[in-house]
């Protein structure tokens, strides 16, 4: 077990780094201490003070945007409240503008009911108008007609007298039965009784006459008095449709008024409304703006399950590859578009690569070689993983037919492989991705990724201490990593490791797995990694180191990585994963 004591009391080490970042100011002292030897012995008493040290690690379980997509969803929820107000407003408003419409109709119904009584009093007022010409007209004929009847009683004496003397001389047969009566009086008496009868037949005749004269009067007198009476009532009547006629007219204006300030108040309204809508508008503008950008942040929040890496994860299993790393296979192609490389211990101090492809297809991979007994171990805990290698002695490959592994080596998808001219057998022998993949199109479930990952800049535990790189001895061959600020760049033996296309091994993360092996089954000369159990995992990702435990109690279940029990987060990106021998932790210098 490796010597834990140095990396971490380091002086200002650890506070304040981030994933995905470079070391904090203190990279300086740790590259100036020497390379270590890990002592075994140490390893127990420096473990328990370190790890009594640490601050418990915080995991966050949300995204780097859960803050700014929360301040969104407050703002969004602000703004839909203010048009929920507006509206409310504008219901408000439209009542108003509904309510002054109402108003103005019915202003407009009694300007229309005025002018119809205006103009019935304006008739009424002609029809007095005309009333009133007519009657002293009738008036003055009636003036000439009692002028007429006046003239009419000097005449009744003259005439009555001229008719009663001509009635006496004429015997007529009243007068002479009057003036028989008469005849027995004294003579004195007679001429009496002949004039006072004349006179009397004078005045009874004048009197009827006058009676005529007077009641023709009396009718004149009544015909007066009632054609006054009908002026007077002509001019009342008039006076009062002048008056209902000038009310009307005083009234029109102060209607109209009322009108004109209606639809003044209307035409303010729905200015009001139409800014509201404008407002509306514009927060249905910012609304939709922070919900595409809410929409964005949970896009860059979807991380694929193997890297971490922005995107949603394809429906298909982990195909695991195991790759040559011998001189004569190097450089390898398809390894840096792996998501994880585990690197074991085969015979000889060499070691071999199992790439493990989930996010990508490289398309092609290889030299493809053969498989362990450390393979099925290690890869049963990815739910039937397809497993590609080029073949396998008899008890490797009744290991691998017992596990759950899906095999698409060799045998069994051979069209998906063919062998280069360009090098030697066996390190010529490569694969399609595309094609392994093809043998089993019913799969599309999700293989349990081995790892847990934040985002870039999130904080790194307390513990974390800045390093420059990690160097692991095998036996024949030395695999280094080295920060270089984005990722740890690969050198195999002294050389740096690059693929088929120039690019260097340069994975955000490095894991070193202590891991126990023991000898296999199938051959005695071959080492088996036993990654079923528990042990020490130093994580290199940002530019530090993290001291943390690997625990695998269940082999159908990936090893998961912690802290004080709590989940380690990686750095986004591809994984490399060395499983150095867990009894040679001197073999495991880091700097």
């Amino acid at each position: 077990m490796p010597d834990l004591s140095g990396p971490l009391n380091p002086a200002g080490g650890g506070g304040g780094a981030h994933l995905g970042q470079g070391p904090p100011s203190t990279l300086g002292a740790v590259h100036s201490r020497p390379l270590r030897r890990l002592a075994v012995a140490s390893l127990g008493l420096a473990l328990g003070v370190a790890l009594g040290a640490l601050a418990a690690m915080n995991v966050a379980d949300a995204g780097p945007n859960d803050g700014e997509i929360a301040a969104l969803h407050d703002e969004i929820a602000a703004e839909e409240a203010e048009i929920a107000v507006l509206a409310q407003q504008v219901g408000t408003i439209e009542q108003q503008v509904s309510d002054l419409r109402a108003l103005i109709a019915e202003g407009d119904q009694a300007i229309m009911n005025l002018e119809a009584d205006i103009a019935e009093a304006e008739a009424r007022i002609a029809a007095e108008d005309h009333e009133l010409e007519v009657l002293p007209v009738r008036i003055e004929l009636l003036a000439d007609l009692v002028i007429e009847h006046y003239l009419e009683l000097d005449e009744p004496t003259t005439v009555r007298h001229v008719m009663a003397i001509d009635s006496y001389v004429k015997n007529d047969e009243r007068m002479n039965a009057v003036l028989t009566q008469s005849a027995e009086m004294t003579g004195d008496a007679l001429e009496s009784l002949r004039t006072q009868m004349l006179y009397e037949a004078v005045i009874d005749a004048a009197s009827d006459e006058l009676d005529q004269v007077y009641a023709h009067l009396r009718l004149d007198s009544d015909r007066a008095l009632s054609l006054y009476d009908l002026v007077e009532s002509s001019e009342e009547r008039r006076l009062i449709a002048v008056g209902d006629r000038d009310e009307g007219v005083a009234a029109v204006p102060a209607l109209e008024g009322r009108i004109t300030s209606s639809e003044d108040e209307i035409a303010a309204a729905l200015a009001e409304v139409a800014t509201a809508h404008a407002a509306v508008g514009d927060i249905q503008v910012t609304i939709a703006a922070a919900r595409t950008e809410i929409a964005r942040l949970e896009s860059l929040n979807v991380s694929k399950a193997w890297t971490g890496l922005q995107g949603r994860d394809t429906g298909r299993p982990a195909l695991a590859v195991k790759i040559d790393n011998a001189s004569a296979a190097r450089p390898q192609t398809g390894i840096n578009e792996a998501d994880v490389v585990y690197e074991e211990i085969v015979e000889a101090g060499l070691t071999r690569f199992i790439a493990i492809f989930q996010t990508t297809s490289p398309g092609t991979v290889g030299p493809v070689r053969s498989g362990r007994t450390s393979d099925p171990i290690l890869l049963e805990g990815f739910d039937r993983p397809l497993f590609a290698y080029s073949g396998a002695n008899r008890g490797t490959n009744n290991a691998i037919d017992a596990s759950p592994l899906v095999t698409v080596g060799y045998n069994d998808a051979t069209s998906a492989y063919w062998r280069s001219s360009s090098r030697r057998a066996p390190h010529n022998l490569y694969a399609s991705t595309d094609r392994l993949w093809a043998t089993h199109p019913d799969r599309t479930d999700l293989s349990p990724a081995p790892f847990e990952f934040g985002w870039l800049g999130q904080p790194l535990p307390d513990s974390a201490v800045a390093a420059a790189g990690v160097t692991v001895d095998f036996g024949r061959l030395v695999a280094d990593y080295s920060w270089d600020g984005s990722g740890w760049q690969r050198s195999t033996n002294g050389d740096a490791h690059y693929d088929m296309d120039g690019v260097r091994v340069a994975p955000a993360n490095v894991v070193v797995q202590f891991t126990p092996y023991g000898r296999s089954s199938a051959d005695n000369r071959s080492p088996e990694a036993r990654t079923v159990g528990s042990g020490t995992a130093w994580v290199f990702t940002a530019g530090h180191l993290i001291v943390a435990e690997w625990n695998r109690p269940d082999p159908a279940r990936p090893a998961t990585i912690t802290i004080d029990g709590e989940l380690l987060l990686l750095s986004p990106g591809r994984t490399w994963v060395a499983l150095a021998d867990a009894d040679r932790p001197e073999d495991t210098v880091w700097r």
